[in-house]
């Protein structure tokens, strides 16, 4: 089996760190990238895209970020929606527990969950086994 393409998106350097160690002492079969804004990120979907690579199945994604932040990543994700051909789960990852945020959350399809930082070692067990099945 290939290893689980996940795509960490945070301008927090130490949270990607922290995050990308949790992930690896998860599993083993998990490949991890991470950028620090929405639009690096956004190029790496669609290179994978254009070059028939793995599109991540996960994807963390962070709300508050210079340049593109997590909302207007979302938005930009819509337009290469149409190009992929696998599903991607992604889940708004955000110190905010606002219900304003919560509630612009609910207006993306595109979004799987909403998860209140820090995340914990269990919440992304949670997350791989909902997106995975236990095959990662």
């Amino acid at each position: 089996m290939s290893k689980a393409n996940i795509l960490l998106v945070d301008d927090d350097e130490i949270y990607l760190y922290l995050t990308e160690r949790l992930l690896e002492g998860i599993s083993e079969n998990l490949e991890i990238n991470t950028y620090t804004d929405g639009e690096k990120a956004l190029d790496y979907i669609g290179e994978c895209i254009n070059e028939g690579n793995e599109l991540p199945g996960v994807i963390l994604l962070d709300v508050n970020m210079p340049f593109l932040d997590g909302w207007g990543f979302l938005k930009e994700f819509r337009n290469l929606k149409s190009k992929m051909t696998a599903p991607v789960h992604i889940y708004l990852v955000t110190s905010s527990e606002r219900e304003r945020d919560k509630e612009r959350a609910k207006e993306f399809d595109e979004l799987t969950g909403y998860v209140v930082k820090p995340v914990s070692e269990d919440k992304l067990v949670e997350i791989l086994t909902a997106v995975y099945e236990n095959q990662w």
